[in-house]
């Protein structure tokens, strides 16, 4: 694994190896490549690297649908994805940018992405990075809201406020929410009308995954905020990964 070298922030092989290390029972790495960049720029690949004769339950083949849930074991040998990030200076400032992220969709809903998340944050935090931008796109739009990301642009929100009436509306469900109560990306993705559920969602979630659209978001890494939005969605999808992963304990820690 590479070292990192930017402007005048560097990390050793060995500390990048570190920061990288993840006790996720299916990754047995998340490994660093250098793809562009040289100076005060840096683009770079994080390649999910499965780890072989773990037991998962798979519910959704390989183009994201829905299959009878099945029990399967992980060879080894799988592309499970990567994601593609890149590292800038503004000023004196090292900002970061999530790029892309290319899951495999039959390894969703298994806290993979979340690993992936948890290291990457490790990573910027050892470079001195505190924002972090990106634009969030497909499921992204409610999978980035829950890992902390708040709309860029103000008028983002102004704008989903009568896009989630419509959609609600759409889907004869009552308009039971506190309008001045949604503040932020996560307020809408976190939004649950009581005994309203929309194709198995909370209003929320089945707003943002079908109508919200793309919208450009930052997080700021020493924003409490942020964190603790991240860390509520983190601590619910991991206390559901025992039922989904033979041998993943409900304290199963995500380095």
């Amino acid at each position: 694994m590479p070292s990192i070298q930017i402007a005048d922030r560097a990390l050793s092989a060995r500390e990048v190896q570190e920061l990288l290390a993840t006790d996720h029972p299916m990754i047995a790495q998340l490994r660093f490549e250098q793809t562009s960049g040289d100076g005060d720029d840096l683009g770079f690949a994080l390649h999910i690297i499965p780890r072989g004769g773990v037991r998962y339950l798979q519910q959704r083949d390989s183009r994201g649908q829905r299959v009878r849930p099945a029990w399967r074991t992980l060879s080894g040998s799988e592309v499970v994805g990567q994601g593609n990030r890149s590292l800038w200076l503004e000023g004196d400032e090292l900002v970061a940018e999530n790029s892309t992220f290319f899951p495999q969709q039959e390894f969703n809903d298994l806290g993979i992405g979340s690993a992936l998340y948890v290291a990457q944050e490790r990573l910027y935090r050892a470079l001195g990075v505190r924002r972090v931008t990106l634009l969030a796109v497909d499921v992204g739009v409610y999978v980035w809201a829950r890992q902390g990301f708040a709309f860029l642009r103000p008028e983002t929100l102004a704008d989903m406020i009568p896009r989630l009436e419509r959609f609600l509306f759409g889907h004869q469900a009552p308009l039971g929410f506190d309008a001045e109560a949604l503040q932020q990306s996560w307020d809408l993705a976190n939004l649950a009308i009581p005994d309203v559920a929309i194709d198995g969602y909370r209003a929320g979630k089945a707003f943002m995954l079908s109508a919200a659209g793309p919208w450009h978001g930052v997080k700021l890494l020493d924003d409490a905020r942020h964190n603790a939005v991240a860390e509520a969605s983190r601590k619910e999808t991991f206390a559901r990964l025992p039922d989904k992963i033979e041998g993943a304990g409900s304290d199963l820690a995500v380095r």
